[in-house]
């Protein structure tokens, strides 16, 4: 079968838009979601008993649990309860809760692989809790949770594309439309192929820049490793 990529052309404002969309929710779900994470991380290793089980109970409930049926549970169940949410609203929350619980993990196990005596030096010398984690525990943790949370960014990437399920018109919609009306689905799945993997690539090298900074700050600075 010959290629036309003319239809490409005719049809590039509806994919262009499509592809904007997918950057702001995947945008919106990473500024919400690693914050989101954080806190859970805390909250898991809180020491009061209530918060660290409701924390384990939020995150073992969404990382078990496909994320389509979030979604689904998101923009159809709710609206039976008197709660309707515009559906890229909840495109954007539903990545953000998804990808929250396994930001919450690598920043756990961040965490935990800082030698626990740093922690208690620093509250034997008065810090509190809160202050030690965020002045010692978490510089450092940076540079091990990096690589990870690169991962999983690039992997709500494409989870995004999930949100067609629920009418978002984000970048696999927009081609969807397109291959209905012009019945050639090759071209239009190459282009959407071509700019999921851009996207990717562009944020996977922004983190290796970043990942090389960060390691010769430390080697400059030893004292900040």
């Amino acid at each position: 079968m010959d290629l036309d990529f003319q239809i490409i052309l005719d049809w590039w404002p509806l994919i262009l838009n499509g592809f904007k969309l997918t950057l702001v929710i995947v945008v919106g779900a990473i500024l919400l979601g690693i914050p989101l994470g954080g806190l859970l991380a805390f909250g898991r290793q809180s020491r009061f008993k209530i918060i660290s089980i409701s924390a384990t109970a939020f995150i073992e409930l969404f990382r078990n649990t496909p994320f389509m049926i979030q979604v689904f549970l998101l923009f159809y169940v709710l609206p039976f309860y008197g709660i309707r949410i515009p559906a890229n609203i909840v495109g954007i929350i539903g990545l953000a809760l998804f990808g929250s619980v396994y930001y919450a993990e690598i920043i756990r196990a961040g965490i935990d692989a800082i030698p626990r005596g740093q922690l208690e030096s620093a509250r034997s010398i008065g810090m509190s809790h809160w202050q030690s984690m965020t002045n010692i525990v978490l510089p450092q943790t940076m540079r091990i949770i990096l690589p990870p949370i690169g991962n999983q960014t690039l992997s709500l990437v494409k989870e995004s594309s999930i949100l067609s399920t629920i009418t978002v018109q984000e970048l696999t919609m927009s081609a969807l439309i397109v291959q209905g009306q012009t019945f050639r689905p090759f071209e239009i799945f190459i282009v959407i192929t071509l700019l999921y993997w851009g996207l990717n690539e562009l944020i996977a090298t922004g983190l290796r820049i970043y990942e090389r900074r960060l390691e010769r700050r430390s080697l400059s600075d030893p004292a900040s490793a």
